[in-house]
């Protein structure tokens, strides 16, 4: 289709929308809420005030109601951080993803129920299927491989798509990598804007193209954590309000914890799995793993952190924007007392603890992993987490739009104005899901981290420049 065709379909399928005053008071108030507050402009290459003078004139003249959601969308992704949204609600949330739909979809985190397999970048860009239903109407299996849609490679797709002006809904990180990775991993959640798939066979050269056409009114329930099921230790059962779980993997003396969230009872969970797993007559290491963490409050990790660190461990603080007119002039809020990580000098973990990661991680699922890295024992696997080290609040909310926005940037207290929204969470042993490994049902990122703790000497880990050692 041609950007024409697409701009005529999307002013179609949504129709007018509210009134052109309506929505001029949520584009502007959106605008100058980011203009005056948002503390998220380091390390963005993003002119404010041009993307204003380039959507607001348009918005004035008289736009769609998809057409606007899409204006919206492009000033949310210019600003690279996954609390700062500004949405419509019915475009954003209450679409169905069905053939002829003009929404792009951009991530595949969390529960899904269009597409039944979850997938995860590649280096080369194509997408691995690592989960996936039985009698997928796809015949999609674990270990296969998504190159692109309609004979066309989906790096080079998602770009024109944007050009082309489609709204854009789903979740996104804040660093280059991460972003990307978003992008990447989606191409099975936009199936609906595609006739075909072109899938390689699991260890093979050989490409197949399938129809898309069976997964229209199809359903299904399936969650996206880019993690795979790790013998003796249960995933975490959201459905009944559990975010972490924990185990022993079937066959070691190695410790095992699921977080999923930061929210509900995680903070007795947390607690209680530490302490199940701590003991030296048990485990000789642990695995944390946090490549998929949805957030929420941070503090409910103290109490499990007590219980592995001996002493108190300043971290972070907090800082704003401080100056009218000036995106990079930011305040400190001097609050580093409440980020301190409790100790117990009657309780430390003193043998390995390998930290999964990954971009699924994100706000206070960025801001727990980190924590860990002060824990001389730490060392992390697998990619930086979404690196949205921020806090969020609420720009404006109605019964049509709602925006929220990063107010606040966190910076480490052994680095002052050097804020960690966008910048990559470093990994000590950089891995990821690989094929081959996938179709065998092996998490490639946990045998990693099993190798490292059972090669572990017990000797000190010198500091690696990520954070001051406690």
């Amino acid at each position: 289709m041609t950007d024409q065709s697409w701009a005529e379909l999307i002013d179609e399928f949504w129709g007018p929308g509210v009134s052109t005053g309506e929505k001029l008071a949520f584009f502007d108030t959106f605008w100058h809420t980011i203009d005056q507050e948002f503390a998220c402009f380091q390390d963005l290459d993003v002119d404010w005030d041009a993307l204003r003078d380039l959507y607001r004139p348009e918005v004035v003249a008289g736009v769609s109601k998809g057409r606007f959601a899409a204006i919206m969308s492009r000033l949310s992704l210019a600003l690279r951080e996954p609390h700062t949204v500004a949405l419509d609600r019915e475009v954003f949330w209450r679409t169905p993803n069905e053939p002829g739909v003009p929404l792009l979809v951009v991530g595949q985190w969390g529960q899904i129920n269009d597409f039944g397999a979850c997938l995860t970048p590649l280096s080369n860009g194509s997408a691995l299927v690592y989960n996936v239903v039985e009698d997928h109407p796809m015949n999609l299996l674990r270990g296969e491989i998504i190159l692109g849609c309609d004979g066309r490679w989906w790096p080079d797709v998602y770009p024109e798509l944007l050009e082309a002006g489609l709204p854009v809904t789903g979740f996104w990180a804040s660093s280059d990598e991460g972003f990307e990775h978003a992008w990447l991993m989606a191409v099975g959640a936009n199936w609906h804007l595609f006739e075909t798939m072109d899938i390689q066979f699991s260890g093979s050269d050989l490409i197949d193209t399938r129809s898309t056409a069976p997964l229209e009114g199809w359903n299904t329930n399936l969650w996206c954590t880019e993690q795979l099921p790790v013998p003796g230790v249960p995933f975490p059962d959201i459905a009944h309000s559990q975010l972490v779980s924990w185990g022993i993997i079937e066959g070691t003396r190695i410790g095992y914890i699921y977080g999923w969230g930061w929210a509900w009872e995680a903070e007795q969970e947390f607690h209680d799995a530490v302490a199940a797993l701590m003991d030296p007559a048990t485990t000789d290491g642990l695995i944390i793993d946090f490549r998929f963490n949805l957030g929420g409050n941070m503090h409910l990790s103290n109490p499990g952190l007590a219980l592995l660190f001996d002493r108190e461990v300043p971290t972070i603080d907090w800082a704003t924007r401080c100056v009218s007119g000036n995106h990079l002039a930011m305040c400190d809020e001097n609050i580093a007392g409440a980020y301190v990580i409790p100790g117990d000098p009657e309780s430390v973990y003193d043998r390995p603890i390998a930290v999964l990661v990954g971009p699924g991680a994100v706000s206070s699922g960025d801001q727990v992993a980190l924590r860990l890295a002060f824990h001389p024992r730490a060392r992390f696997f697998g990619k930086s987490t979404n690196t949205a080290f921020n806090a969020a609040a609420l720009a404006y909310d109605d019964a049509e739009f709602r925006a929220t926005f990063a107010f606040a940037d966190a910076f480490l207290l052994a680095n002052p104005g050097e804020y960690l929204t966008h910048e990559p969470l470093p990994v000590d042993h950089p891995v990821w899901l690989t094929p081959s490994d996938v179709a065998a049902g092996v998490d490639t990122v946990v045998e990693a981290a099993i190798a490292w703790i059972e090669d572990f000497d017990r000797a000190p880990r010198q500091p690696s420049g990520r954070v001051t050692p406690p």
